[in-house]
């Protein structure tokens, strides 16, 4: 267990139960006649013709988007540009032929969130499963399949999720569905995409003090100018201090995180920036995972406590992250671009972790893993990955078409190192077991002070695997109405541990652009996305009684092919957008024929399909929509190792996700704004045989913005209730955590 801070920690409780004690009447501040009320500042004029304040315009001048208006709350939040889909880059989201879903660096901030969870919350596509605070790994499913990689920049950022930071973020983008050809391998359900802050026209001081719950307290400073007059060069900088307990009493989180990027033009049309990041976190109490002893039925969630820790307070995991990458721009003649951008990610980490199984006689047991004596090093793994892509663009024209040609290269290396000893076997702790546990409270039991001492070995490479991906792409306008774009991609994976891998294959991606009307497009897409095969072992499941036939045979990379229909329409302010999709996804699995015959194949499929509805924007002058329907029909539909598995729907798979969130500027209180959401997760299963069914729930959030200035410095008071009816549900792989509880976060920006 790392040394805490606790007296560190106990000064910034009282200013925070004042700061949560007090937020609404806070945001309600300046109603009255007050002469800090931005409504005292502004003329009749600019209130009548809709314009912001003085003291609110300045916030704009923070934001790097494309206009003014692009993704800002006063235009609903919509945004009409994307960074770049993969090798495709300059079509507007409009006009891109994916299901895609962008969120802003304004919403992130009136959304509060520290974390990706916030966003995924209302994105109408996304089924969180695990919440960040739950591994430092917010995880999500996307068309039925667990997405467990996020990306940088349009770069692998990995470290299998540990690394995704909201702090240097500017939007984050969401691609749903194969994407093969556009990020490469292993991305079957979806892409999620951050992209990185820049520096600022103008300069901005900005200082948020918030509270997430409970006792917590969280400080931001976000800071970013330029440091010529010519406003060639730049920075921008974020500074970050957490800790407390939060909503779940005995659990407690400590993050520390520090970014750093500068940016500018070398020379003419040749832009660069390089940025960097520091990045701790640590979870103390963590909550645990639940499973069900034999013939033990899921008890409703409502039976367990949500808002305490059921695993052990002094438990700890530890993260300790770095990252540092570049990005070029280069428009090298009218007709022809360079781009490109790299990240390295180096992590390391540790877990003191617990597991709690309810038995018949309605207790617990529980198991407690990674306790290590004192002076034992306590890493679970260190992770290595860098990752690239450049990409050269050029036009030209070919009598009345028009072409945008790409060719590019993707690349990424992951390294894993863990302890083992000589004779290649891991060196973890032994767990320490309970039994017999009240069901009514948590027990809770003293760090030991006797944990046998384990020799640990040493740290070796445990995997590396290398991806590499070789593209070309037209970008096709035939004339206003219709467009295509082509394109093909080689493939390769290489894993040089174990027995080692090394397989290419070809997919290709094809879309076709229809626009009868500027505010309409449809779309019919083709796209295909590989998997690594696998080195057939020598034995069945480890069991070295049975052999593998066909060992050592090595398979072709798996391949997942997608159809995708859709539409976007551009309705007054409102972007709305539907998508029918299709997924077949080829298995690999052990066949056995008898005790003497087992064979390892690549056959089979599972089938998802399903439709998506989403609306983001402005239904009025003062009321703005993000929401959205996804249906999905996910099946196992040919497994000739358990053919009981075929119609049964993957683990959980929820089959119906629908999510709403209205925003009110209102009219009766300037610079007031009132929020509103539901999501409902359908049911799914946490098990194969779909025999465990994990129930669906509905949560509820409200929320309230108000903005005044004080001493002539914008002031923004948030808070967001979280949970309103304190639903208890199961959430988590397999349905093996409690949700989150009602939660109250609050917090007051000052600009300066």
């Amino acid at each position: 267990m790392r040394q805490q801070s606790h007296g560190r920690l106990q000064q910034f409780h009282l200013p925070m139960r004042v700061l949560r004690n007090t937020s609404f009447s806070l945001l309600l501040a300046g109603v009255s006649a007050s002469p800090l009320s931005l409504a005292d500042t502004v003329t009749e004029d600019s209130q009548a013709a809709g314009k912001k304040p003085e003291a609110a315009a300045r916030l704009k001048t923070v934001k790097v988007n494309a206009t003014a208006t692009d993704g800002g709350v006063d235009n609903g939040y919509r945004t009409e540009t994307v960074s770049g889909v993969g090798a495709w880059q300059g079509r507007s989201l409009q006009d891109t032929p994916y299901s895609l879903n962008v969120y802003s660096e304004e919403l992130i901030e009136n959304l509060q969130a520290t974390t990706p969870d916030q966003v995924y919350r209302v994105n109408p596509t996304t089924q969180l499963v695990r919440a960040q605070h739950e591994n430092n790994q917010p995880r999500i499913m996307m068309r039925g399949f667990s997405v467990q990689r996020s990306y940088r920049d349009g770069v692998p950022d990995d470290q299998y999720n540990h690394s995704a930071t909201m702090e240097d973020t500017a939007r984050i983008e969401v691609l749903n569905g194969l994407s093969g050809f556009l990020y490469g391998a292993n991305n079957v359900g979806g892409v999620t995409n951050y992209v990185t802050k820049r520096s600022t026209d103008e300069r901005v001081n900005q200082l948020t003090l918030s509270s997430l719950g409970g006792d917590s307290w969280y400080t931001h400073g976000d800071f970013g100018g330029k440091f010529d007059s010519e406003g060639k060069y730049g920075y921008r900088v974020n500074l970050v201090e957490q800790g407390g307990d939060g909503a779940i009493k005995n659990q407690e989180i400590e993050k520390t995180f520090y970014s750093l990027a500068f940016d500018g033009y070398l020379f003419d049309d040749f832009w660069v920036q390089i940025h960097g990041m520091d990045y701790t976190y640590d979870v103390n109490g963590s909550q645990t995972y639940w499973y069900f002893a034999s013939g033990v039925k899921r008890p409703s969630a409502d039976s367990i406590d949500n808002d305490i820790s059921w695993g052990q307070p002094w438990t700890n995991r530890w993260y300790d992250y770095n990252r540092y990458g570049s990005n070029v721009k280069w428009q090298i003649s009218e007709r022809v671009a360079l781009r490109a951008a790299y990240i390295d990610n180096r992590g390391t980490r540790g877990s003191e972790s617990t597991s709690n199984t309810i038995t018949s006689a309605g207790t617990y047991n529980q198991q407690i893993s990674g306790v290590y004596a004192p002076g034992l090093d306590t890493l679970l793994s260190e992770q290595k990955d860098s990752g690239a892509a450049a990409y050269l663009d050029v036009l030209f024209e070919t009598g009345a078409v028009e072409h945008k040609l790409t060719a590019g290269y993707q690349y990424n290396d992951s390294f894993q190192y863990r302890y083992q000893n000589q004779n290649g076997v891991a060196t973890n702790a032994a767990p320490i077991n309970l039994s017999g546990l009240s069901m009514s409270s948590p027990t809770y039991i003293p760090h030991p002070t006797n944990v046998a001492p384990v020799n640990r070995g040493v740290l070796i490479l445990s995997s590396n695997t290398e991806y590499r991906n070789l593209v070309i792409g037209d970008d096709i306008t035939f004339n206003e109405q219709w467009s295509a774009l082509l394109g093909a991609a080689y493939t390769s994976i290489t894993q040089k541990t174990g027995t080692g891998y090394d397989e290419s294959a070809l997919t290709p991606s094809v879309s076709i652009l229809f626009k009868p009307v500027e505010t309409l497009t449809t779309y019919i897409s083709y796209i295909e996305a590989l998997e690594a095969g696998v080195v057939v072992p020598q034995y069945y499941n480890n069991n070295q009684s049975v052999t593998v036939v066909n060992y050592p045979g090595v398979f072709d990379p798996l391949t997942s092919k997608q159809v995708e229909v859709g539409v976007k329409a551009k309705v007054s302010q409102l972007a709305l957008d539907a998508a029918v999709f299709r997924i077949e996804k080829g298995l690999q699995y052990y066949v056995m024929i008898d005790p003497a015959n087992v064979r390892f194949v690549q056959d089979g499929q599972q089938v998802h399909q399903g439709i998506e509805l989403t609306a983001i924007g402005n239904l009025t002058d003062n009321l703005n929509i993000i929401g959205g329907f996804t249906w999905l029909d996910a099946q196992v539909e040919e497994q000739n190792e358990n053919p009981a598995l075929e119609g049964k729907t993957p683990v959980d798979v929820a089959e119906r996700i629908m999510k709403v969130r209205f925003e009110y500027a209102a009219p009766f209180v300037p610079n007031l704004n009132l929020s509103a959401s539901a999501s409902y997760n359908g049911s799914s299963y946490g098990n194969t045989m779909n025999t465990d069914k994990v129930p669906g729930y509905t949560l509820f959030d409200i929320g309230a913005r108000y903005q005044m200035d004080v001493a002539k410095k914008l002031v923004t008071f948030r808070a967001d209730l979280h949970n309103l009816t304190n639903e208890h549900y199961w959430n988590g792989f397999n349905g093996t955590r409690i949700g989150d509880p009602r939660t109250l976060m609050v917090s007051a920006t000052v600009e300066f």
